[in-house]
């Protein structure tokens, strides 16, 4: 058994795939902040080249399938256990049958696939909904998130049109990295702990999340309220953020 370990970058996946692709010996494929070093197991550490990335990038779309490496890219920004694994198999399926394989719903490996990317997706889409700012300096507004998954990149776009002529900071807590967006462009950015106490200690009180939380309060209707489809649409794990919900 070999392990591969890459730097966690979609550039150094790309990489690890094309060097692992024709192996024939049993792999694993591993970031290295995820890697627990094995006494048994050949460690090989995966130097991303832009070269290899760029080929393996354009052959997946070239060769397949815009949908292909949608799902793959999908599969990398899951945190669902041994997705490279999956991606490694996804492609091999892929190239023995072509992307029209992506159709056979009973192969167990597209099956795992769409189950893996819907969940990544799906909470893109929530998080749109979720996210809840705050005005933490004069005209900087500031967000906490926790996704299961990083979606951060996937939530880019959105947030950019939605908010173009404002300057914010969409904080995913779990991963300690920021989406920042200064009214010309969004960038992620590595975001620590101690960084976001040094921002937060800035942070002005502008009244806003007791105001949204009087609104709600307000509106809501407690004879109407139903728990059980109010946790299909909003999980709780989420309710922490959510200025209406908590405490």
């Amino acid at each position: 058994m070999k392990d591969y370990v890459y730097d966690g970058s979609f550039e150094g996946l790309l990489t690890t795939l094309f060097y692992t692709y024709k192996e024939k010996d049993s792999l694993c494929i591993y970031k290295k902040e995820d890697y627990i070093p094995s006494l048994i197991e050949e460690v090989l550490t995966i130097i991303t080249e832009e070269d290899k990335a760029d080929r393996v990038y354009r052959s997946l779309l070239s060769k397949l399938s815009f949908e292909t490496l949608t799902n793959v890219y999908h599969l990398y920004l899951s945190d669902l256990p041994q997705s490279e694994n999956l991606i490694l198999d996804y492609i091999r399926l892929c190239y023995q049958y072509s992307a029209t394989i992506n159709l056979a719903k009973n192969n167990p490996i597209i099956h795992k696939v769409e189950n893996y990317t819907r969940k990544v997706t799906l909470e893109a889409h929530r998080m749109i909904g979720f996210v809840r700012f705050r005005e933490i300096h004069s005209g900087i507004f500031y967000a906490q998130i926790e996704p299961d998954h990083h979606i951060l990149p996937l939530i880019i776009e959105h947030f950019q049109k939605r908010f173009s002529n404002q300057y914010f900071i969409i904080h995913d807590l779990k991963r300690e990295l920021a989406l920042v967006y200064n009214k010309q462009e969004a960038y992620l950015k590595d975001f620590s702990p101690e960084e976001k106490e040094k921002l937060l200690n800035f942070a002005n009180k502008d009244g806003f999340e007791e105001l949204f939380k009087s609104y709600y309060k307000a509106t809501t209707i407690p004879e109407r309220l139903n728990e059980r489809q109010r946790r299909s649409y909003m999980p709780r794990r989420y309710w922490k953020h959510l200025f209406e919900v908590s405490s």
